[in-house]
């Protein structure tokens, strides 16, 4: 396979991975949130809010994990010399023969 074709796939998994992350996050949240609406009953007018503080954190935190797992398999498979950028700009179009 050549490097574009690594770099698509790597990118295609990644995507996934990043949904599946922020699915997992989305649930633990709704979870956490029904847990308290369940038991502090003062706590229904503070409904918008937790939603909002769950969506943000389900993107912070799936986004988070998500640049560390790329960093670490990166590095782990040493992918710098498998894969290729997908976009380059016309300045940094290197020869065919590199």
């Amino acid at each position: 396979m050549s490097k574009k074709t690594n770099s698509l796939l790597f990118m295609l998994v990644a995507t996934l991975v990043n949904l599946v992350l922020l699915l997992l996050f989305l649930i633990i949240g709704f979870v956490a949130m029904g847990l308290i609406v369940s038991y502090v009953p003062s706590s229904e007018s503070l409904m918008p809010l937790m939603l909002i503080l769950v969506f943000g954190l389900s993107i912070f935190g799936s986004f988070f994990i998500y640049s560390r797992l790329i960093r670490w398999a990166t590095v782990r498979f040493s992918l710098e010399d498998k894969l290729d950028p997908l976009f380059t700009s016309k300045r940094n179009v290197r020869r065919r023969d590199d």
